[in-house]
Formats: structure tokens, C-alpha cells, sequence
């Protein structure tokens, strides 16, 4: 029989006639016993493939390690503790700052404003406008500034400065400016920044 198109006895994938063939061929060896060529020509072939197929479970083995040993590799970085520590004092000042609106504390970012009214004559009493600007109560502005000053402009006419710090949220310049021409409309002439600043 010849072996030209087959490798094995039933054809060219390796079946149990085979392994029986690598188990009586081992023996022959030992017992020097004469052995036909399509007995040695299987063994052969049945040897080989348990080397090649030995060899690729071992690559396998090895890619499969190495991927794992990838996978357990943190190529980012893991969060340290002083990450997490500033996480959570983030997180907690948050909320504090959260529960302190919520219960009327707080209500955002402030800011100072300092406003100069100018009447429209020297006979306008501007003392008593800062006096009555400061009795003004608005839940945007937090309070009035106790001084104000009196600057002089031009042909014996002073001009008012007077300062208010205030919720951005709720108040700002405009909201100043209306409160002031709602109360004084017919005694000022203008009303302008003089200085602005976050507390």
C-alpha cells in the first residue's frame, strides 16, 4: 500500500489505529523486531504532530499569560490616597456649601460696589439720601457700608460715594442704580461705578 497520499493508515488525520501504531512501534524498537514502512512512516508522522501540537499549546499557554499579565496592568495609574482624600474633602465641601443655601445661609458670591450719585445742584441734601439708601432692605444686598463721603465736583455740587456689598445672584449695579433713582429720581443727575470687587 502505497504512502504517497496519505499520512496516516485511514487517510491524513491522526485516528486510534494510529496511536495503537506509535505503541507497537515504541515496542518493535525494544524487541528489534523488523517494522513494515507504513508502520514507521505513521510513527513518524504521529510523533511529529505531538510535537507540533505540544509546541503550539505551549505558545498558547504563554500568549494567554501574557495577556493577563497585561490585563493586570494598570497602564493609568490607580488613585492614591492623596486623590481620594481630596475627592472627599471636595465632595463634602460641596455639600456643606449646598445645605448652607438650602437653608438660607448662604446665597452665592458677593461682591462690593461703590456707587458716586451726583444731584443736580449744590442744594440737594446728600447726607440725608445716604441716610435713607441705608434704611433700603433687599435680599440681594447683604448690607449698606456704615461710612460714605462726600467728594466735591465742581461749583460748590459734591458728589455721593456710597457702597453696598451684594449678591451676585440677586442684585448688581443696575439693581442698585434703580433702587436709588426710585427713591431720589428727581433730586439725582447721574449715577455712576466708582470701584467694583469681589468679597
Amino acid at each position: 500500500r502505497g504512502t504517497s497520499k496519505r499520512s496516516y493508515y485511514k487517510g491524513r488525520t491522526q485516528a486510534r489505529a494510529e496511536e495503537d501504531t506509535m505503541a507497537d512501534y515504541s515496542a518493535k524498537l525494544s524487541e528489534d523486531v523488523e517494522i513494515r514502512p507504513t508502520e514507521l512512516f505513521s510513527a513518524v508522522c504521529l510523533k511529529s504532530d505531538k510535537a507540533k501540537f505540544a509546541g503550539k499549546a505551549g505558545a498558547a499557554s504563554g500568549a494567554a499569560a501574557a495577556e493577563d499579565s497585561d490585563d493586570d496592568m494598570d497602564l493609568f495609574g490607580s488613585d492614591n490616597e492623596e486623590d481620594i482624600a481630596a475627592a472627599k474633602a471636595l465632595e463634602e465641601r460641596m455639600a456643606a456649601e449646598k445645605a448652607a443655601r438650602k437653608a438660607g445661609k448662604g446665597k452665592g458670591e458677593r461682591s462690593l460696589i461703590v456707587l458716586e450719585v451726583k444731584p443736580f445742584d449744590a442744594e440737594t441734601d446728600l447726607e440725608e439720601i445716604a441716610k435713607g439708601l441705608k434704611k433700603v432692605e433687599h435680599e440681594g444686598i447683604q448690607n449698606w457700608g456704615k461710612e460714605h463721603k462726600l467728594l466735591p465736583v465742581a461749583f460748590g455740587i459734591k458728589k455721593l460715594a456710597i457702597s453696598a456689598v451684594v449678591y451676585d445672584d440677586l442684585m448688581g449695579v443696575d439693581g442698585l442704580t434703580e433702587i436709588i433713582e426710585g427713591k431720589y429720581g428727581d433730586d439725582v443727575q447721574s449715577i455712576d461705578v466708582q470701584a467694583m470687587s469681589k468679597v
